[in-house]
């Protein structure tokens, strides 16, 4: 099947300026025509050619132009699609580098942190109000001569009042109260 195909001739026309196939396309007609019309529609056969030829050109102009309107639109919605893709890189990048700026300060403010609590526990120590009551205020550690021991030679006592205002209520209530404690 390959090897059939091989023999055909490539059809050049198709490549051609259209003038120049429009020109090859009247020429065997014209072989065909009569000499007495040939020389009477002279003058109206050459501004027939010159008014499709200057119509032709028209619209080579204006599909040139409409190409070259279509191309350069494109091209600004292409220019305007990769600004705004770097405009956003751009804002992208400015928002890392302010997300790791306010990082680095968060990290900072953390161990300042750490270390104001160290320096807050280590002056609130026993040591330190010890020392501080000490030097400053002019006390001592009580020693055993400033003990004082009270001895209760009768036991603890308790004493219950009794209030004549209570209620039915009342007496609910301190019953289940004294079921708790």
């Amino acid at each position: 099947m390959f090897y059939d195909n091989r023999n055909l001739a490539y059809d050049i026309r198709l490549f051609e300026e259209e003038e120049i196939r429009s020109s090859k396309v009247e020429a065997p007609q014209k072989k065909h025509a009569d000499k007495p019309k040939k020389q009477q529609n002279t003058k109206v056969d050459n501004k027939s050619k010159s008014e499709s030829h200057s119509v032709k050109r028209i619209k080579r102009r204006k599909n040139n132009f409409l190409n070259i309107s279509l191309a350069v639109v494109f091209a600004v919605v292409i220019v305007a699609v990769v600004g705004l893709i770097i405009h956003g890189q751009v804002q992208l990048t400015e928002l890392n580098q302010q997300i790791s700026a306010a990082q680095g300060a968060l990290e900072e403010q953390q161990s300042l942190y750490t270390q104001l609590e160290m320096k807050v526990d280590a002056s609130i120590s026993t040591a330190v109000v010890e020392k501080y009551a000490q030097e400053n205020l002019g006390m001592t550690k009580v020693s055993n001569s400033q003990k004082e021991f009270i001895s209760l030679s009768e036991g603890d006592k308790v004493e219950l009042t009794m209030s004549d205002n209570d209620t039915v209520f009342d007496a609910i209530a301190n019953a289940f109260s004294s079921l708790w404690s």
